[in-house]
């Protein structure tokens, strides 16, 4: 929209506005909505505290006249909102990759120098002779809360939101978005890490990890585990949330620092003193007798906090991944094995553009809605239209990189909510390392219709075996009525090149 240019040309001049402020300034100024601590680190507490999906438009050009209008008043009153307000402007790097490293810049009233904080201290410096690519405004106070999305000027507008997720994602989105469209590229809702290991004949290998999952999936959890191995064995880390994946597999990362969810922050050793550290920024964890209570979820199911690199074991200074070896797609479900095998290309992308799992509370506030069957293309709810362009080039890298392997990994439940067997972490943890190393033994299942394990050393897979909670032909019938409902899911991308190879 035009608007959306014009308005951002507006805010350039803008007066009173304070340019790039550096974190000391932002730290300082947000220190009035500090929560007093022990630490005296920085804890904030927002009103809205999780994503507004149901409350984002993320093409306002798609949009009927009639809705385009009601847009374009939106954005007016917006503009009028803080036209008289003093701004802050900041100005920071999507990544440092030269190729896909994107400069932004936010538009913030100075009464929200808290989220500036948080920005700045989650991205990378960026050089001052770039141009910029994306911009947000975001306007925390507004009355209404909408995510407006205009990718053709890749200037979004935040408004009613005070919750970091919201903005750094506004940012991420865009970029992720560009990658496609421009740089013919692939982003992804993914973590990524390297590991060097000894394989079954004991020779010392290295495999490069992507691991997807929607937010709560544990996505974090495998990313940061290193499951103590002892030099030489070892892993880094490189990114927890977006990457930005070429067509020979190389990742750029996109955040200088990690965005972590903190409920069960106390069950993890390597996470739980970095969520302490004098350099956190902690969000919507309240505070008791000066400590932090990670695991009140009533308070806030969703508590976050901006987590230094450098205070997480096991990483350096490098955010990109050289190339995918391995690809673990999360997912939580009651009636699928703990881990799985893809077979081909063609399967891989359709379980990339099913996307199923279960809703967490970071992407919802309704209580309600939290465990029930999802499915978002790419374990990525950022992604802009068309969604088959993500499945079809995923599909397409794949078919150009035969070493990467791709596995279904469940941490959820396995036979049902009330007497199934919980997937705990360090369930998950043995099958990774071993599938890692080469250990696990495979068969097909043609019920399944992929590789299941027999075999995983150090686990018991009789307690996580479908065939053991449900009879036999019940079971059969739950795998035929689920690969109905995908097909017919599948149904609504006829673009795609490959789903024909899956009927």
């Amino acid at each position: 929209m035009q608007l959306f240019k014009d308005i951002e040309k507006k805010l350039s001049t803008h007066e009173p506005s304070y340019w790039m402020p550096g974190s000391f300034d932002l730290r300082i100024w947000s220190q009035k909505y500090v929560i007093p601590n022990r630490d005296n680190i920085s804890v904030f507490h927002t009103k809205v505290r999780s994503r507004m999906a149901d409350k984002t438009i993320t093409d306002v050009n798609e949009l009927s006249p009639k809705e385009k209008k009601r847009v374009e008043k939106i954005i007016e009153q917006a503009y009028n909102n803080i036209k008289k307000r003093e701004m802050l402007i900041i100005q920071r790097s999507i990544g440092t990759h030269t190729k896909q490293g994107i400069k932004f810049r936010i538009y913030l009233p100075k009464d929200f120098p808290q989220l500036g904080f948080m920005a700045h201290r989650n991205f990378f410096d960026c050089a001052s002779d770039k141009e910029v690519e994306v911009t947000t405004i975001n306007i925390p106070d507004f009355p209404k809360q909408m995510v407006l999305v205009d990718p053709k000027t890749n200037i979004t507008f935040v408004l009613g939101s005070d919750y970091y997720g919201e903005l750094k994602m506004s940012l991420l989105r865009m970029a992720m978005n560009i990658a496609r469209e421009k740089n013919n590229s692939l982003g992804l809702h993914a973590g990524s890490k390297v590991y060097w290991v000894k394989n079954t004949k004991k020779k010392m290998i290295k495999r490069g990890v992507l691991i997807f999952g929607l937010s709560g999936t544990g996505k974090t959890t495998i990313t940061t585990i290193n499951h103590g191995l002892k030099y030489p064995e070892r892993i880094r880390i490189r990114q927890d949330d977006i990457n930005i994946m070429d067509k020979k597999t190389f990742c750029a990362g996109t955040e200088r620092n990690f965005y972590i969810k903190t409920d069960n922050v106390l069950e993890q050793r390597s996470l739980l003193p970095a969520a302490t550290s004098k350099t956190t920024i902690i969000e919507n964890v309240p505070v008791k007798y000066g400590g932090y209570a990670f695991d009140d979820i009533e308070f806030c199911p969703n508590g976050r906090a901006i987590v230094s690199r450098y205070a997480i074991p096991h990483t350096d200074a490098k955010v990109d991944l050289d190339k995918v070896d391995i690809i673990f797609f999360n997912t939580r479900r009651f009636d699928i094995p703990i881990v799985g095998r893809l077979i081909s290309p063609e399967q891989a992308a359709t379980f990339f553009m099913l996307g199923e799992s279960t809703q967490t509370s970071a992407g919802t506030e309704d209580k309600s809605q939290i465990g029930k069957p999802m499915r978002v293309v790419g374990f990525d709810p950022f992604i802009i239209k068309p969604l088959y362009k993500n499945g079809q080039r995923f599909y397409e890298i794949l078919k150009k990189n035969p070493h990467v392997k791709v596995y279904v990994v469940n941490t959820g439940k396995v036979g049902g909510i009330d007497k199934g067997t919980d997937i705990k972490p360090d369930d998950t943890a043995k099958s990774i390392l071993e599938i890692i190393r080469g250990g696990v033994e495979w068969k097909y299942d043609p019920t399944i219709g992929y590789d299941i394990p027999t075999k995983i050393p150090g686990l018991d897979l009789k307690k996580f075996d479908p065939y053991e909670k449900y009879p036999k032909d019940e079971y059969k019938k739950i795998m035929k009525n689920l690969r109905k409902d995908r097909m017919k899911y599948m149904e609504q991308f006829p673009e795609l090149t490959f789903v024909k190879f899956t009927k």
